[in-house]
């Protein structure tokens, strides 16, 4: 295992995580958490809680890529998306959960879970790209 291409890896997508959720839910969902803000944390708290989300999205992004490096193939672009593919049902799905024991609309739901399995086939795809056999 070449722990510094997994050091990459992890830090590339992690940062992608970052700021593709930063950008689904402050600017594509952000009306759907105005309309529902009774059931969110104020956006002061969120502050405070920032440390627990930055976090969070980091050991996703470690399990992530330590997951897809242990079923590695070596097979492009497509092992990439079919991985994230399935990492994104298996991370978003849950949305219905939660829908079922907090009040919040089930078209949100549906949008957790699309969205989530965007990000995660856009995070494979990276994913997959760096780990490209090297030119040589």
């Amino acid at each position: 295992m070449n722990n510094q291409r997994l050091m990459y890896a992890t830090l590339s997508v992690f940062v992608f995580i970052f700021f593709y959720e930063w950008f689904f839910h402050g600017t594509i969902l952000k009306g759907m958490y105005e309309a529902t803000a009774p059931l969110w944390r104020t956006e002061s708290d969120m502050r405070q809680h920032f440390f627990w989300l930055v976090l969070g999205q980091f050991l996703i992004a470690v399990m992530f890529c330590y997951i897809f490096l242990k079923g590695y193939e070596n097979k492009g672009l497509l092992e990439g998306m079919r991985y994230g593919f399935l990492m994104g049902i298996f991370l978003s799905v849950p949305s219905f959960v939660m829908h079922a024991v907090q009040p919040f609309p089930l078209e949100m739901a549906f949008a957790w879970i699309i969205g989530g399995i965007i990000e995660f086939i856009l995070a494979g795809m990276l994913l997959s790209w760096i780990y490209r056999p090297e030119e040589g």
